[in-house]
């Protein structure tokens, strides 16, 4: 199913009159793309994260060396030439690194967020819609529900995009003195973006709602005023969670 033009403007205008030509539970393949398509740009925006730390922090920082045992190995071992610690003792304690590559690193850790995150949220989405609908009175099915938490998640590509614009344009000439420093530092780099990830993630809830208003109307044969008052509930929760 290749977009229109008018189906476009439709699912942005009237997400009702869509959804009542194209039924969710017929359009789940497409919310599942969208779901996997996320779920990809998600996770090289977290690995891009990590570029941006690399590149912004120009600062060298003193850290324990890793390749060096702990000192109470190396105090037990210090006079026994034939120990297998003794070469890896006699390194320095502490070495010199790029700050932007220890942030980038742990940033790396988080990879997998991206891999995950996105379909346990489709899941427990879909889930929370379904039984909505259903409370509400409605008679969804439980893969039109799916369907449409998947399509909840086009609005999450602007609130992706606004928050890498940000923090490209904040987390540059960051300096740092020691490894201590990294996290304060950041922190209060990024102070001036928190309202605009606020605003950008309340626009985000509200275009979700009213998509899943309309499309939750559709799928579970109930007045649009009902839907959009069984989505407003868990979708709610869900974004003061997240502020």
């Amino acid at each position: 199913m290749f977009p229109t033009r008018r189906s476009l403007r439709l699912f942005i205008v009237s997400p009702r009159a869509f959804f009542a030509e194209r039924p969710p539970e017929e359009t789940a393949a497409v919310a599942i793309g969208a779901v996997v398509l996320f779920s990809v740009c998600l996770t090289l925006s977290i690995a891009l994260l990590g570029s941006f730390f690399a590149s912004g922090i120009d600062s060298t920082v003193t850290i324990d060396n890793p390749d060096r045992p702990p000192a109470e190995i190396c105090e037990a071992h210090s006079s026994d030439s034939d120990s297998v610690f003794a070469d890896q003792c006699a390194g320095p304690e502490t070495v010199d690194r790029d700050a932007g590559e220890l942030v980038s690193e742990s940033v790396g850790d988080y990879l997998w967020v991206g891999v995950v995150a996105p379909f346990v949220l489709w899941f427990f989405g879909g889930l929370s819609l379904y039984i909505a609908g259903r409370l509400a009175g409605g008679s969804p099915s439980f893969v039109g529900a799916l369907s449409l938490a998947g399509w909840a998640a086009i609005p999450e590509f602007f609130r992706l995009a606004v928050g890498l614009i940000g923090l490209r344009l904040v987390l540059q000439d960051i300096s740092v003195d020691s490894i201590e420093q990294l996290e304060p530092v950041v922190t209060e780099a990024m102070a001036p973006l928190d309202p605009i990830l606020l605003v950008a993630s309340l626009l985000t809830a509200i275009w979700q709602w009213h998509i899943l208003s309309g499309g939750l109307s559709v799928e579970g044969d109930i007045p649009w005023s009902r839907a959009a008052v069984a989505v407003a509930v868990p979708l709610g929760l869900v974004t003061l969670v997240g502020i």
